[in-house]
C-alpha cells in the first residue's frame, strides 16, 4: 500500500450525490428538530425546548441518522487499492484516532444489550448471593485459586490490572471474607500486586506495551498492604488446612488446596526477597533463601497440574475465568474511551506453564551475583535477554538482583569501584594493581579518578546493561542513542592512555625503569572502551534481522559492515588484550627470575624453581574463535547477496521509488558521530561494492562458498559447542552446498529470488532455492 491520496474530484462528486439522495429521502421534513440532532448537551436541549413535554430519560436519544451505506460503497469504488480519501476536516490523523464503532475491541457498547443488568459490585454480589464468603468447598477454593493465578499471568503479559485481576470481586475487600483460606490467599494476591509493581517500577526496564503500572489505585488503597506478614499468614492457614486433613478420610481435594497455598507462599517470598535485596545486609543469604523457595515452588507445580480438574471450571462461552467470584465487565464503564475492551484471560494450563518458565528464569537470574566484573555481567545480561522473552517481571528481577540503582552494584559495591575492578579483570593495567609501585603515584591516581568519575557521570556503561533488560524491539532504539555517547568516552580513554605514555617517558628520564615499563605503550583503557562500543554496534546492526526490519535487497550492505569493520575490530581488540596480558605475564616471570637469582646467594633460603610448561593466559580465545566464525558467515552472506543481485535473483525496488543512499545513511545513522570506527560514506561503500562485483557471477558464488566453508571449519574446531554453535554450523554447511550448486549453473535461466530462512538463527539465514 503506497498510501497515496486520491484525486478528490470523483470522490467529492460521489459525496454530493449521497447528500442529494439523503435530502430526497427526507423531503417531507425540511429541518431536524433540536431533540433529534444529537450534537447538543442534554441540559442545553432541555433549555431550548422550553415548554415541551418532559423528556423520557429511559429512552435512547432519537438521532436523525440516514442510511448512506450504499452510497458510501459506491463512492469507495472510485478509489484504487492503496488510495486514501481526504477531507478538510477528516484526514489520516483523525482516521487513526477515531474509535471504531461496532468493533468489540474498541466499542464498549458492543458487550452490552439493552436489557443487560449492570455488572454487580462486591456489595451487590453479596446481597444477591452471587458469591460465598464462608464455608467454601475444596472444589470452589481450587477453582478460585487457579483463576487468580490465571489473572496474575494475564496481568504480567501487559493487560490492565482492572480488566484481569480486579474482575475478581474477592480482591475488592478481602477483610470481609470469612473463609480464612480464601481471605489469606486474596490478601496475598493484593500484596503481591504491590510488590511486583515496586520491583518493575524500580527496575525501570518496562515500556507501555510490556506492563501497565497503573490501575484503580483506590481498590488497592482500601486495605493497607503489609507484605512482611503475608508469609506467616499463609503458613498458618496452610497448617490449619493440614490439621483438618488429618481428621478426614478423603484428603485429596484438601491437599490440592494446601499445595496451592504453599505454592503462593513460596512464590510470594521469592518476589518479596527480591524487592528487599537493596536493603539486605547479606546478599548471599538472600540468594540462598530465594533458591530454596524456588526449588519448593517448582516441585509443587506438577502436583497442582494434576489436580486442576478438581476445581470448578469456567463456563463455556463465558469471559469469566471462574463461575463464582468474578465479574468480567465491572470496570468497563470506568475505562477511558479508547482503552482496549476485549481481554482474554489465559487458560489455567497455559498459566501454570508460564509460571513454571518464569520460575526457571528466576533461578537462572540468581546466577548474576557470581559475575563480579563488567565483561562477564554484560555477557550474562545479553544471554538472559535472549531467554527471558517478553516476561517483564523476569527482566526486572534480574535488574534488581544486579543493581538496586545506577550507582550501586550487588547491593553495596559502588559502580565506580565495580568499573575499576572490571578494567583490571579485562586487561589488567599495572596502574590499577595496588601492589605495583606505579599505583602509588598521586598524579596517576588523579587521572584514573577523573576518568572513572566521567564514566559514572555519563552513565554509558550502566545504561548498556540496563538496556539489555528491555524487550528486544526497544533495545534497538535505545542502543542507537547509547552508541552516540561512546564517542566522548573514547576520546577521554585515549587521552588517559596518552597521559600514561607521557608519564612513562618522564619516569624513564628520571631513571625509574620499572614504572616506565609499566606505563609505556598503554592502551588498556581505550581498548576496553572500544570493545564495549563495538559490541553495542554489532548488537544494534544484527538485531534488525531479528526484528525483520531489513528488506532482502538491503542484506548486502548490512552484512558488509560487520564483515569489513565491526567483527575485525572486535577480534583486534580481544587479540590486543590477550597480547597485553601475555606481555605482563612474561614481564612478571622475568622479574621473578631476577629476584630468585639475586636471592640464591643468601644462606638458608631455597631458590624457587621456575614452573615448566606454564599455561599462558588466553581468557578470550573462545570468543575470538566465535567472532572468526561470524566474520566468515558475514563474508559469505555479503558475497552471496552480491552474486544473487548480479545474477538478477534479488527483487529490487523500482528506481522512481527508491533512493539507496537515503536508506544506507538511515541504517548507519547512529555510527555517524563516532571517531572510531570512522564512518563510511555511501560513495565509499558504492566503490567497494562495485569492486567486489567485478568478477563473474560464478566466481562470486564460489567466493561466497569459500567463506561458508571457512566458517564451517572454524565451528567444527570448537570443543563442546553449545546449541547456537551447532545451528551456525548447520547454516554454514547448507549455504556452502547452495553456493556450489549455483556456481555450477543450477537454475541459471530461472531468475527467482531464493527464500531466506531465519528459523535456525536470528542473524544468519539458510538460503533455500525455490
Amino acid at each position: 500500500m503506497n498510501g497515496s491520496v486520491a484525486d478528490p474530484a470523483d470522490f467529492q462528486a460521489a459525496t454530493a450525490a449521497a447528500a442529494a439522495a439523503a435530502r430526497a429521502s427526507s423531503s417531507e421534513q425540511d429541518e431536524w428538530s433540536v431533540g433529534e440532532c444529537g450534537f447538543l448537551d442534554p441540559e442545553v436541549q432541555r433549555t431550548l425546548r422550553s415548554g415541551s413535554a418532559a423528556e423520557d430519560i429511559t429512552q435512547y436519544p432519537i438521532h436523525g441518522w440516514i442510511d448512506v451505506t450504499k452510497e458510501f460503497h459506491d463512492a469507495c469504488t472510485e478509489l484504487q487499492p492503496g488510495e486514501l480519501a481526504q477531507d478538510m476536516l477528516f484526514g489520516l490523523f483523525e482516521a487513526m484516532s477515531a474509535i471504531e464503532i461496532m468493533d468489540p475491541k474498541m466499542d464498549v457498547g458492543m458487550g452490552f444489550d439493552k436489557q443487560d443488568l449492570p455488572p454487580p459490585s462486591f456489595e451487590a454480589a453479596i446481597a444477591t448471593g452471587a458469591i460465598k464468603l464462608e464455608d467454601l468447598t475444596p472444589s470452589e477454593l481450587i477453582g478460585t485459586f487457579d483463576a487468580l493465578f490465571s489473572c496474575i499471568v494475564s496481568w504480567l503479559e501487559g493487560n490492565s490490572m482492572d480488566q484481569v485481576l480486579f474482575t475478581c470481586l474477592y480482591l475488592h475487600a478481602p477483610s470481609q471474607i470469612k473463609d480464612r483460606a480464601l481471605r489469606v490467599f486474596c490478601t496475598a494476591v493484593r500484596n503481591l500486586i504491590v510488590v511486583i509493581k515496586n520491583i518493575i517500577s524500580a527496575a525501570a526496564v518496562n515500556e507501555e506495551e510490556d506492563f501497565q503500572l497503573y490501575g484503580n489505585s483506590a481498590l488497592l488503597a482500601a486495605e493497607k498492604a503489609q507484605p512482611a506478614t503475608v508469609y506467616s499468614a499463609l503458613k498458618d492457614v496452610e497448617d490449619e488446612v493440614v490439621r483438618r486433613c488429618k481428621k478426614l478420610t478423603a484428603t485429596e481435594d484438601w491437599m490440592a488446596v494446601v499445595n496451592r497455598l504453599r505454592f503462593m507462599r513460596n512464590l510470594f517470598q521469592v518476589i518479596y526477597l527480591v524487592e528487599q535485596m537493596a536493603n539486605a545486609d547479606a546478599a548471599d543469604e538472600s540468594i540462598n533463601e530465594i533458591h530454596k523457595n524456588l526449588k519448593v515452588a517448582m516441585e509443587l507445580l506438577p502436583l497442582i497440574r494434576k489436580t486442576m480438574d478438581r476445581g470448578i471450571q469456567p463456563e463455556k462461552g463465558s469471559e469469566a475465568p471462574n463461575p463464582m467470584g468474578f465479574s468480567p465487565r465491572i470496570h468497563d464503564r470506568s475505562q477511558p474511551p479508547a482503552f482496549p475492551r476485549s481481554i482474554k484471560i489465559r487458560d489455567r494450563p497455559a498459566s501454570y506453564q508460564f509460571l513454571e518458565e518464569m520460575i526457571s528464569r528466576f533461578k537462572y537470574a540468581c546466577k548474576v551475583v557470581k559475575h563480579k566484573d563488567y565483561y562477564s555481567a554484560l555477557n550474562f545480561f545479553i544471554e538472559y535477554s535472549k531467554k527471558s522473552g517478553q516476561c517483564i517481571l523476569s527482566r526486572s528481577v534480574l535488574q534488581s538482583l544486579f543493581s538496586s540503582n545506577i550507582r550501586i552494584v550487588h547491593g553495596k559495591l559502588p559502580m565506580k569501584q565495580f568499573l575499576r575492578h572490571s578494567v583490571q579483570i579485562f586487561n589488567s593495567p599495572p596502574v590499577l594493581n595496588a601492589k605495583h609501585p606505579v599505583a602509588a603515584d598521586p598524579k596517576v591516581q588523579q587521572h584514573l579518578e577523573n576518568f572513572f568519575r566521567y564514566c559514572i557521570n555519563m552513565n554509558t556503561f550502566t545504561q548498556f546493561i540496563r538496556i539489555c533488560g528491555f524487550n528486544r524491539a526497544r533495545q534497538r532504539d535505545k542502543l542507537a542513542r547509547l552508541i552516540e555517547n561512546f564517542d566522548t568516552i573514547q576520546v577521554d580513554a585515549a587521552r588517559l592512555d596518552s597521559l600514561m605514555n607521557q608519564l612513562a617517558n618522564e619516569r624513564a628520564m628520571e631513571g625509574n625503569e620499572s614504572m616506565a615499563t609499566a606505563l609505556k605503550h598503554s592502551t588498556h583503557f581505550s581498548t576496553w572502551v572500544l570493545y564495549n562500543c563495538f559490541r553495542a554496534m554489532l548488537i544494534f546492526l544484527m538485531s534488525g534481522f531479528e526484528l525483520e526490519l531489513y528488506a532482502v535487497h538491503e542484506f548486502l550492505y548490512i552484512y558488509w559492515y560487520p564483515y569489513e569493520f565491526l567483527i575485525g575490530f572486535l577480534v583486534s581488540a580481544l587479540t590486543r588484550t590477550e597480547n597485553i596480558l601475555l606481555a605482563q605475564e612474561e614481564y612478571a616471570e622475568h622479574q621473578s627470575r631476577l629476584q630468585s637469582a639475586g636471592a640464591g646467594a643468601a644462606k638458608n633460603r631455597k631458590v624457587a624453581k621456575p614452573k615448566k610448561n606454564k599455561k599462558q593466559q588466553r581468557p578470550y580465545r573462545g570468543e575470538i574463535v566465535y567472532y572468526h566464525a561470524l566474520l566468515s558467515l558475514c563474508g559469505g552472506m555479503y558475497k552471496a547477496m552480491g552474486a544473487l543481485t548480479k545474477d538478477g535473483r534479488v527483487r529490487l525496488p523500482l528506481s522512481q521509488f527508491d533512493n539507496e543512499e537515503i536508506r544506507y545513511n538511515r541504517r548507519f545513522l547512529p555510527f555517524a558521530t563516532l571517531t572510531s570506527p570512522p564512518p563510511v560514506s555511501y560513495p565509499e561503500f558504492r566503490n567497494i561494492r562495485e569492486h567486489m562485483m567485478e568478477p563473474s557471477v560464478e566466481d562470486l558464488y564460489t567466493y561466497a562458498g569459500k567463506h561458508f566453508n571457512q566458517a564451517r571449519n572454524v565451528l567444527e574446531s570448537i570443543q563442546n559447542p553449545d546449541q547456537e554453535m551447532l545451528d551456525l554450523l548447520q547454516i554454514a554447511r547448507t549455504n556452502f552446498v547452495v553456493m556450489n550448486v549455483l556456481a555450477r549453473g543450477h537454475q541459471k535461466e530461472l531468475k527467482r529470488q531464493p527464500e531466506f530462512d531465519f528459523s535456525k538463527h536470528s542473524y544468519f539465514p539458510i538460503i533455500k532455492l525455490k
